[in-house]
């Protein structure tokens, strides 16, 4: 018989990495049932967009227990035993907004004292499994009786619960990394499941070091959203050009903000890089797309507008006097089309922290990093650009040598200039990236997460 599969989608960003990247597909084919959990709100669109005769969509609401006092304790624990970069940063921030010093060295001496302990971190998630499991999904295992648990997001607190209620049920589970960066940023695993699916083998590595988690259960299966760029087809030049009002007898350079969550220059970035244009110290045959990120505010009201400097807020992003704000729905069919679209298009791509440094190594584009803040002076390690590149994900990536990391207006403009008269440069480094991050590459990850799932 054909097995239920449960399966988390909890996430904007799962719904690509997911639903639509063909593991679905994969899964609903092999299995009697897919039941799709998301949240309450959501239940309507989903339904109308993936409900059929074997896959079904339930919409819940669990979070006054995410909220709880139980549930928040052994969240902010499972921060604490995490001892990376990325958690001792986060410790600085919290720090810096509350002012609160105690809580700052208390949570400082835990990390480095119970953080190199494994027996006491393998205890702590004992007990949170015994202490804080309401059975809140029961209903839903009797009307089912699902054969197999898939939590697509294994560091989120919904798929936590559903993680631990499909053991007290008996049931097997398999989870998966959501994106390449969260093993060593979002806290020590809460859950050890049945099976584990990262992106590649630095993630597979991650989990053992950072998380105790046994690589015999591992699976290194590729990113099945980034392996959709081997299957789209862009949309004509014009059509796109037209879309985006730009000229179309000029080359595009995309520009992807950081956002305000990381740094409040971005907009200095813009100018400076409108400056190099008008002193003409860069190709006067460009044009420059200003792609803003769909989850993170990034404020550029402070840059003139400029038909040479078009500001592109895509899907269901808002904006105000010039600052995009957090995105209002779900992300669909649209809105990935269009990003292929900019991608596709650009000659060059500037970035200031964002995994869109996988797009270009996936497409083969040209990447220039921006390491500094604007014309700011002195900037304080938490506000800058260069504190991000310390954290254990960065270092990681930047070893490959994929892309400069420009410190000055200088030399942004050095690479700007060499990348466009030579888009081959660094060709095989982006090459050996994609590798490294992207597995085989081969349109065929979707079908191994499934098989992995299922088998």
């Amino acid at each position: 018989m054909k097995p239920i599969v449960f399966l988390s989608n909890f996430h904007p960003l799962l719904t690509r990495n997911i639903l639509n990247s063909g593991v679905l597909e994969s899964l609903s084919s092999e299995s009697s049932r897919v039941i799709i959990f998301v949240f309450k709100k959501h239940e309507n669109h989903f339904k109308k967009i993936y409900q059929n005769n074997n896959i079904i969509v339930e919409g819940i609401d669990i979070d006054y227990f995410i909220k709880g006092p139980k549930n928040r304790l052994f969240s902010r624990i499972s921060d604490w035993l995490l001892d990376t970069n990325v958690r001792k940063f986060r410790k600085l921030e919290n720090l810096e907004r509350t002012g609160n010093r105690a809580r700052y060295y208390f949570s400082r001496i835990f990390t480095w004292f119970f953080g190199k302990i494994r027996p006491f971190k393998k205890l702590v998630r004992f007990l949170d499994y015994h202490l804080n499991n309401p059975k809140l999904l029961e209903p839903y295992f009797k009307k089912y009786n699902p054969d197999i648990v898939f939590a697509t997001d294994l560091f989120a607190e919904y798929d936590v619960l559903f993680l631990k209620n499909s053991r007290s049920f008996g049931v097997k589970n398999a989870a998966m990394v959501r994106s390449w960066d969260n093993t060593s940023s979002v806290g020590y695993a809460r859950f050890a499941p049945d099976k584990l699916i990262v992106h590649n083998e630095i993630g597979k590595e991650e989990m053992s070091r950072y998380h105790d988690i046994s690589g015999k259960i591992i699976q290194a299966c590729g990113i099945p959203q980034f392996e959709q760029y081997l299957k789209m087809k862009p949309s004509s030049r014009e059509e796109f050009y037209n879309r985006i009002g730009a000229d179309i007898n000029k080359r595009l350079v995309l520009f992807a903000p950081a956002g305000k969550f990381f740094i409040d220059t971005d907009w200095q970035t813009c100018q400076i890089l409108k400056d190099l244009y008008y002193e003409n110290k860069i190709p006067q045959d460009i044009q420059f797309l200003i792609r803003l990120h769909p989850f993170n505010a990034v404020d550029l009201s402070q840059v003139e507008p400029d038909s040479n400097f078009i500001v592109d807020i895509t899907g269901p992003a808002k904006s105000e006097a010039g600052v995009a704000t957090k995105v209002v729905g779900e992300l669909d069919d649209s809105f990935y089309q269009h990003i292929f679209d900019s991608l596709y298009y650009s000659s060059l791509i500037i970035n200031a922290i964002s995994s869109i440094i996988v797009d270009a190594a996936a497409l083969d584009k040209p990447l220039i990093t921006v390491n500094f803040n604007g014309w700011e002076k002195n900037v304080p390690t938490l506000k800058s650009l260069k504190r991000w590149r310390l954290e254990e994900n960065q270092i990681s990536w930047m070893r490959i040598g994929m892309t400069p990391l420009v410190n000055n207006k200088e030399e942004l403009a050095l690479w700007i200039n060499n990348y466009l008269k030579d888009p081959t440069l660094h060709q095989d480094k982006r090459k050996n990236f994609k590798d490294i991050y992207c597995g085989k590459f081969d349109g065929k990850s979707a079908e191994r997460i499934a098989s992995f799932v299922l088998s």
